[in-house]
């Protein structure tokens, strides 16, 4: 074990003692910007590197990312919403490194798959204006003025028939549909996702005619509670796997895991794996197309460096949320 946070010793130090070691493999760092100072000289290196990142942006030949990653999620939860007759998609994403490598995702998910972006919304995640951000995703002020120039237009013409719309279109804020038929929340923090949930139903995007789309931060219990997301859907990992995981640690250290710690234990089964077939921990063994089964499911990692996983699809529904699509196992 070899601490990338000791002040005393440089990371580049660390990595060249367990190579002088002659290890075969090196699980972690945790942190991109760590992976950054070693992936220039690992290059040359035989030694395989699993990373707990999700960043594909550091992944190689030689350096594998193995956390759920966003291009995953959104992948799984677009064909899933495509497949069940969703074509036109609003999206909000944060205006950072993140968001563009979704919208990126996105923007090219939909292409192949006769899926359109209708609308897009970027925001600051620093200091986001959720009211602002509700009201250019919903044509909220255009949709007002219809209605505002309608009820003038009923009111001029003053008939039975035209008193009667008028006194059904009063009531209402906007007039006209919005043109995409699902919304995708990409947000970061599951304080954006509860505060855009609350807020866009106030600029009339309605969650009954909107499916909400989102990642797997939707299961945070703060998500669940929002009135808004009743029936939202999202990806997530094979949930009893991981309870059996999260069992099993509690019991062995009476305290709950961090995620990051059951991708550690599935990668040391992973090798241990190996070893027990008596196959060599290289690159041909360790991206078998067949995969590996762990605690956060079936995984399969490939020759780029990059981690596939099969996710499931949940859906909110009484403020809990229920399996509506199982992942492979």
């Amino acid at each position: 074990i070899k601490d990338t946070e000791n002040k005393n010793k440089n990371i580049i130090s660390s990595y060249y003692e367990l190579i002088n070691e002659n290890v075969d493999i090196i699980l972690g760092p945790l942190f991109s910007k760590n992976i950054e100072l070693i992936n220039p000289i690992s290059a040359d290196e035989k030694t395989i590197i699993i990373t707990f990142s999700n960043n594909t942006e550091i992944k190689n030949k030689n350096t594998f990312i193995s956390g759920i990653t966003p291009e995953n999620e959104i992948k799984e939860i677009l064909n899933y919403a495509i497949t069940n007759g969703n074509s036109r998609f609003g999206v909000i994403l944060p205006n950072n490194l993140y968001g563009l490598r979704s919208k990126k995702l996105i923007e090219n998910l939909l292409l192949e798959n006769q899926g359109r972006l209708v609308k897009l919304v970027l925001y600051d995640p620093e200091k986001p204006n959720f009211y602002k951000i509700a009201k250019i995703i919903g044509n909220y002020d255009q949709r007002k003025f219809e209605l505002e120039k309608k009820l003038m237009e009923l009111k001029s013409m003053n008939t039975a028939d035209s008193d009667r719309k008028y006194k059904i279109l009063k009531n209402k804020d906007t007039l006209g549909e919005l043109n995409f038929d699902s919304l995708y929340i990409g947000a970061e923090n599951i304080e954006h996702v509860s505060m855009l949930a609350s807020i866009l139903p106030y600029y009339d995007v309605d969650p009954k005619k909107v499916m909400y789309i989102g990642n797997s931060l939707w299961s945070n219990n703060i998500a669940l509670k929002e009135p808004a997301l009743e029936k939202g859907i999202f990806p997530n990992i094979n949930q009893i796997k991981y309870e059996s995981f999260e069992l099993e640690y509690q019991s062995t250290f009476q305290n709950k895991p961090h995620k990051i710690s059951s991708l550690a234990y599935d990668l040391i089964g992973l090798i241990s794996s190996l070893q027990k077939n008596n196959q060599n921990i290289n690159i041909h063994n360790l991206t078998n197309i067949n995969g590996f089964v762990g605690s956060n499911g079936l995984f399969r990692f490939t020759s780029d460096g990059n981690i596939e996983r099969s996710l499931s699809i949940f859906q909110i529904k009484n403020q809990k949320i229920r399996e509506i699509k199982k992942a492979d196992l």
